[in-house]
């Protein structure tokens, strides 16, 4: 019962956190069936057996019984606060919405949709990502970074952590050829970057603005992108193509306020968070490569896309425009 009842329990919490006024009634239960008389489905696990339930009897209804043991497990599932806050009478609720919600699922199993194919495919899709959120989890369980490698990469990388500030423009595009063919244009003609960027860019917001995002520090955008900028020394210097997760980005630096490293104390925590991040991408993508490798993995790309082209296209309407995000 306890597996069946805590596929449920989102539905509970809904009724004891989200309608907490006294008054508020539980659902109704279906009038179609006697839900006292529907049969109780096959046992899930040994647990579903009352014989072998341990604790007080709560509350009995038809030939099942819910015990201590049992509420408190799925009370402890409550957040800490709600909890708390609960009196004698939002604990009878809590009971009674969560033998209705047992009641509401011996009725679908009398009307035969526990072995409903579109809930079946739900189930085994849940099941899925679950099993791979575990797998995902292990590979997060590595050694803490140390206070030397902390420090020795500050002192490697002590340019990262400056309180220098950057004023720039960019030309943000999705295609590489077509960034190159602007790259090459803004190269040959620097002051014509702002209009470029207004003509070209799929970055909405700034390229209203000439391609203008205004000063920036270090840690604002995403790493390929950061780099490139801030490697750019004198007003005006443009950058070679940039790419991101949002395209392809040309780069021309503004403005450059240098100023000064920032206390190691004042960053350690921050270097030791990069320092765990990457260790996890590195040993995430190295699993994954092996994975792939090991299953020989090959994508016809030629199926793919005849896959992909046989899909309708949705009807108008069905779907609103989706606006750029803007790339940096």
């Amino acid at each position: 019962m306890l597996a069946r009842i805590s596929l449920c329990l989102g539905l509970i919490a809904g009724f004891l956190l989200g309608g907490c006024d006294r008054g508020a009634p539980p659902p109704a239960p279906p009038a179609a069936r006697h839900v006292q008389d529907a049969p109780a489905p096959a046992p899930a696990a040994p647990a579903d057996a009352a014989a072998k339930k341990t604790g007080e009897v709560v509350a009995r209804y038809g030939e099942a019984q819910l015990t201590s043991d049992e509420i408190v497990l799925e009370l402890q599932r409550l957040p800490a606060r709600s909890r708390a806050t609960m009196d004698a009478e939002a604990r009878k609720r809590f009971i009674e919405n969560y033998v209705l919600n047992d009641l509401l699922y011996r009725e679908g199993v009398a009307q035969g949709l526990a072995s409903d194919p579109d809930i079946e495919r739900q189930v085994n899709d849940l099941r899925r990502r679950l099993v791979v959120q575990r797998i995902v989890k292990k590979l997060q369980d590595l050694p803490p970074v140390t206070d030397e490698q902390v420090k020795a990469y500050y002192d490697a990388n002590g340019g990262k952590y400056s309180t220098t500030t950057i004023k720039a423009r960019h030309i943000l595009v999705k295609d590489e050829a077509k960034a190159r063919e602007l790259h090459a244009q803004v190269k040959q003609a620097p002051g014509q970057f702002a209009d470029v960027a207004k003509g070209n860019s799929v970055d909405t917001a700034s390229a209203r603005k000439g391609g203008d995002l205004g000063f920036f520090g270090r840690g604002r955008m995403v790493p390929e992108f950061e780099v490139a900028a801030f490697a750019l020394e004198t007003p005006g210097e443009i950058s070679e193509v940039v790419k991101t997760p949002y395209g392809y980005h040309v780069i021309q630096l503004e403005e450059r306020r240098d100023g000064e490293q920032k206390p190691f104390d004042q960053v350690k925590e921050q270097i030791r968070a990069t320092l765990r991040n990457e260790a996890v991408q590195g040993k995430t993508k190295e699993f994954y490569d092996q994975l792939k490798q090991a299953a020989n993995l090959q994508i016809d790309e030629v199926v793919l896309e005849r896959a992909a082209a046989s899909i309708p296209e949705p009807s108008p309407g069905a779907a609103a425009a989706m606006p750029v995000h803007g790339g940096h």
